[in-house]
């Protein structure tokens, strides 16, 4: 069975666009909208990575980040965001996202 992969993104295209590039390599997706949405698909069955936006309404992605890595310390989080800053990607990795990538 592939590797499952959690992507976060409150822009359908954007998810979408993952899950293309990602279904291809044959990993196993799942898509959420928000933070919230993503800890619910996380309760019952933890997955290895979860690949999230990060400027998203209610729950951005450094706060799933963390509320991630609290409760799931094996997983691994990849923050994606269009507005990257030197700041925000150093606060990311201390705070235990394996990489902080700009889009």
């Amino acid at each position: 069975m592939a590797e499952r992969i959690l992507i976060v993104d409150d822009e359908e295209a954007s998810r979408e666009l993952c899950r293309d590039f990602l279904e291809a390599d044959g990993y196993t997706l799942q898509v959420a909208e928000g933070g919230e949405a993503a800890l619910r698909l996380l309760e019952p069955s933890p997955c290895p990575l979860v690949i999230t936006d990060l400027n998203m309404p209610q729950m951005n992605g450094l706060e799933l980040l963390r509320v991630i890595k609290q409760r799931y310390p094996d997983t691994e989080v990849i923050l994606i965001t269009a507005y990257g800053e030197i700041k925000t990607a150093v606060e990311a990795m201390r705070d235990g996202a394996f990489d902080y990538i700009t889009k």
